[in-house]
């Protein structure tokens, strides 16, 4: 592991684990000089789709005459995001969609119906599985 920072540490720290690896030398290249301009528009690009892809659901919404509301959460994981708002909006259930992941990928990267089934203690969680 390398920590790579200012020594007047008025800049920033940045931790970056290291290894034999290429990407390992890759990732320690980013820590010195973060792609910032490309981060900056992945993330312009992601938000234009998180606002159309909400102007999707409003849209559907006002045709049915569904009373609804749109809320974010920033969060280290998207269940503990959900969880929030619907303790916050006081739900009474929680539907969410499951992509199927094997065991094996579901212990690495983690799952939010997972999360949320195993972490909503008042409130009901729907899995609605992929083939559905």
């Amino acid at each position: 592991m390398a920590s790579v920072n200012s020594p007047d540490k008025k800049g920033r720290v940045i931790v970056v684990g290291i290894d034999l690896s290429q990407i390992s030398k890759t990732a320690f290249q980013c820590g010195l000089a973060p792609p910032v301009a490309d981060w900056k528009e992945k993330l312009d690009q992601m938000n234009q789709e998180i606002r159309k892809l909400e102007d999707e659901y409003q849209t559907i919404c006002i045709q049915q005459k569904i009373n609804f509301k749109a809320a974010g959460q920033s969060m280290k994981n998207a269940g503990e995001g959900i969880l929030k708002v619907a303790v916050d909006e006081k739900a009474d259930l929680i539907c969410v969609g499951t992509r199927g992941l094997g065991t094996v990928k579901r212990a690495i990267l983690g799952s939010v119906s997972n999360y949320l089934v195993h972490n909503s203690l008042t409130i009901p969680v729907l899995v609605i599985p992929i083939s559905a």
